[in-house]
This record gives structure tokens, sequence and C-alpha cells, in this order.
């Protein structure tokens, strides 16, 4: 309800020229930041995604939502790896770099990230338990060495608190003094309290400390549409959209969530598309059970939809499923989609083996958005 109250404050009428996004898929961030450090650029109007190809070529001429969702899962990934984040991929905290500082780097992902929920896209899924706190105003507990992404500096600070007297303690302090005195918190020590109060705080500085400002930054693209207000009143709703990983897909999930139109009960058609509609779900079965890899059933997913998992906000249109019948000597054997609409076409296949093997390297060999 809170998402599809921001949602509604998009102009889906207005497709400003600002709001075009021109990106190949190898360079998404790179193009994303062209159109979001636009002037003019508005998140509260409707996104215009053109994918490049090497030539150059825009793909299609208007974008009617299955660019835009293919981009906002594309984006996302490279965000998750982008430098303005450190430690584990799937538990990110912020990490300190001037020069992203300087350029508003931090902002302008961060206003990616609203961007991305409020127009249907996936949430990010990779913040840690830390970074989500700090963004929702909350205190956060002690830090842990596991949270320090410099080993280096992580080893130091170990070997300091491993030291079982005061003469080791200050030995491995001198060791580190380089690191500790640009924190703040070179300071040599009289007893083992005090080694243990140096070391949580120079932790508590390198985790939390030194990457304040870029915090602040990033809280202010968080206030595009008003999210960052949202989350502080309702962390709770909102933690599994930021902090845990997606549910990984189950064949009965894409079994349950195409509408399928069928021909009338009866017809040879009818009976052709019931023998199909049974031949997909052993078929999603099998990619579910890994013995058609390397295909996923998020890929399968991407190739009917540009998504690889439903979004938040769910899907604009109700997903369905169409049949590619024989029509005179045309014949299709592969698998067709259109993004835009989340239509998915299955070809008829006499036998499941057939229908199986063209399923799976259909979207496997599909170019872009899943069209042959």
């Amino acid at each position: 309800m809170i998402l599809k109250k921001l949602h509604s404050r998009i102009d889906l009428s207005c497709c400003p020229t600002c709001n075009q996004i021109n990106v190949s898929r190898d360079n998404i961030l790179q193009g994303s930041l062209q159109a979001f450090k636009r002037r003019r650029f508005n998140p509260e109007a409707r996104l215009d995604v053109i994918f490049v190809d090497s030539d150059g070529v825009g793909e299609g001429a208007v974008d009617e939502g299955g660019p835009t969702r293919e981009f906002l899962r594309l984006l996302m990934r490279e965000i998750q790896m982008s430098k303005i984040f450190e430690g584990p991929e799937d538990n990110r905290l912020l990490a300190l770099d001037t020069h992203a500082l300087e350029n508003g780097l931090y902002m302008n992902i961060a206003k990616m990230i609203a961007v991305s929920i409020i127009h249907g896209g996936v949430g990010p899924h990779f913040f840690s338990d830390r970074l989500f706190m700090q963004l929702c105003s909350k205190s956060t507990p002690p830090v842990s060495f596991q949270e320090i992404a410099d080993s280096c500096f992580r080893d130091k600070l170990l070997k300091i608190k491993e030291a079982d007297s005061v003469e080791k303690a200050n030995s491995a302090i001198s060791n580190a003094c380089d690191c500790l005195n640009m924190l703040g918190a070179l300071r040599f020590i009289s007893s083992l309290e005090e080694r243990d109060c140096l070391v949580q705080s120079a932790a508590e500085y390198f985790v939390n400390g030194r990457t304040n400002l870029a915090l602040r930054q990033f809280e202010e693209g968080f206030k595009t549409f008003g999210l960052l207000d949202e989350l502080k009143k309702n962390p709770g709703i909102f933690e599994d959209l930021f902090i845990n990983g997606v549910t990984p897909l189950e064949a009965k999930d894409l079994s349950t969530l195409f509408e399928v139109d069928f021909s009338p009960v009866g017809s040879n058609k009818r009976r052709l598309e019931n023998k199909t509609i049974c031949f997909r779900r052993d078929w999603l079965i099998d990619v579910e059970e890994g013995d058609c890899n390397p295909l996923t059933l998020e890929m399968v997913l991407e190739f009917a939809s540009g998504a690889s998992s439903v979004p938040p906000l769910g899907f604009p249109h109700q997903p369905k499923i169409e049949f590619l019948h024989t029509f005179g000597q045309e014949t299709r054997i592969f698998p067709e989609a259109n993004t835009c609409l989340i239509v998915l076409r299955l070809p008829i296949h006499s036998t499941y083996e057939h229908f199986r093997t063209y399923m799976t390297e259909g979207i496997l060999q599909s170019p872009t958005f899943g069209t042959m």
C-alpha cells in the first residue's frame, strides 16, 4: 500500500525528453548517471529506456515497460557491485570514496534505487543490517571485526586485540600507527581494558564514523518520492526489500503466475494447448531441478517480462500465455515473448522432448528481451 501510494505520484502520461535513458548492456550505470544527473530529469515522470546495440542503433521506438524492467534489473545489479559499497556481495556497507563523494555518486545511486522501487523494479536486497538501520536512523549494535572490509587493517586490530600483555599490545599499536593515526585513534595504553577500548573505538570509526558524510549524501538520494520518510516510519515493512536476498523462484510460482489464453473447449486447438501446458509444467520442474542447465527459472521470467523476480509492486499487466499454432506452411518452433505486455507464446510440439529442447534453446539464445 505504501509503494502504491508513492507510485501514484508518477505521471505516466508524460515522458519528457530529459527522462530518456540511453544505455548499453555492458555499461548500464554510466549511461544511467548521464540521465539522472540532468538538471531537468524528473523521477515523477515516466522513464523512456533505450538500449543501444554495438552499432549504436536503439532497440524499439517506444518503451512500454519491458525495456524499463530489464534496465532496472541490470541497473540494480551494477549498483550492488559499485565502488560506493564494500563487504560481501549480499551484505554491503557504505565504503568511503572521496571522488564519489565530490561527484554526488552516493546521492545519485540512492536516487536510482528509489526510482527502481517506485517505478516497478526490484529492491536492492543486498544492504547489510547496519546500513539499513543507519538509513532508518535506528541505533546499531557494536561493530564486529567481520564488518571491517580492509583485511590489512582488520588484521592489525586483531593483533592488538589478541595481545596478552600491555607491552605486546603497545608493540602491535606501533605496527598499526599509520592506520590508527589517520582515524584519530592512535594512543598507547597502560592496561588491557584500554586496549579493548582502543580497538573498539577504531573499529567503530572505520565502519561508522569515516563514512558519515557519505551516509548523509546517501540519505539525500532516498528523499526521492519521500521514500526516506517511509523507511524511517516503517523499517520493519521495508526490511525484506533491502536486507534479505530475493527468494529463489520455484516451478509452482511460474505455473500460477501466468493466465492461459485457451481456445474454446472441445476444439482441436484446445487439445494441443492442454498438452502444451502439461509439457510446460514438466519443463519448469526440470529447470528447477537443474536438468536444463544453464537455464534457470529466473531466466525464464526474464525472457517473458524483463524482470528476474516479481517486483514489489507486482506487474502492471496480468502475465499471459498464448500459443503459436501452425498456420499454413508457417511453423514457429521457438518460444516468443512480448515483455511490455508480459505475454509468453509457447510453440506447439508433438513430444515433450522437442518442447523441452526448443524452449530451453530458444530462451538461452534469445539476444534481448525474449523475442525470436
